[in-house]
């Protein structure tokens, strides 16, 4: 039984966040013309004439910071879901009684400016930095962390990356008229207000 539940919450926790990475990466990437045209220059050298596949991923460091700049500035969960103390404990020098609930704050933390310079700007060139490793899923806490990290974290960067690199690799887009800063969410979600609106043009390669 715990088997299933675990395939079922890979299966369910991944839908649901790949539709909201793949919209917002699609959103700042149509604001930022020159990291659209660095993300396809990536992709071209990497797959030539061949599409983006999952396989393909590894060798591509600015998807997979577009990935994570994604997801640091848009997370899918902007709060952790409520956790329970079991016995007295201490974090940050903060003293936690035993059945104290506990909310962690992932918008917060992901727009701390001790730790992220410049956070309200999406910039997935601080993933290559060295300062933080693409390969550490838990640099945001997107997925959350330990044992009750989201089962479903590797296939939904899997599939949210290669859908974007495929968008990438066949069309450019630029946003409808007014549109630039519509950042707004629904409720205490970040799944866009108003539904993404894009000029699409094939790109002559494919």
């Amino acid at each position: 039984m715990q088997l299933l539940v675990l395939i079922w919450e890979a299966l369910l926790e991944s839908s649901d966040t790949t539709p909201v990475v793949v919209e917002w990466a699609m959103y700042e990437l149509a604001k930022n013309h020159g990291c659209q045209e660095r993300l396809y220059e990536e992709i071209k050298s990497v797959c030539g004439d061949e599409k983006v596949t999952e396989e393909n991923l590894p060798h591509m460091p600015y998807l997979n910071a577009v990935f994570h700049e994604t997801l640091r500035k848009h997370s899918p969960v902007p709060i952790m879901p409520l956790k329970y103390a079991h016995k007295d404990t201490e974090i940050g020098g903060y003293h936690i009684h035993k059945g104290s609930q506990i909310a962690i704050n992932i918008y917060g933390a992901h727009r701390d400016e001790k730790e992220w310079e410049d956070p309200e700007v999406w910039k997935p060139e601080r993933f290559l930095t060295g300062k933080h490793q693409l390969q550490d899923m838990h640099k945001t806490l997107a997925f959350g962390l330990g044992r009750r990290a989201c089962a479903g974290s590797m296939q939904a960067m899997n599939i949210s990356c290669t859908a974007v690199a495929r968008m990438a690799q066949e069309f450019k887009w630029t946003l409808k008229e007014g549109q630039g800063d519509d950042d707004d969410t629904v409720l205490f979600t970040t799944h866009k207000l108003q539904p993404l609106e894009a000029y699409i043009t094939p790109r002559s390669t494919f």
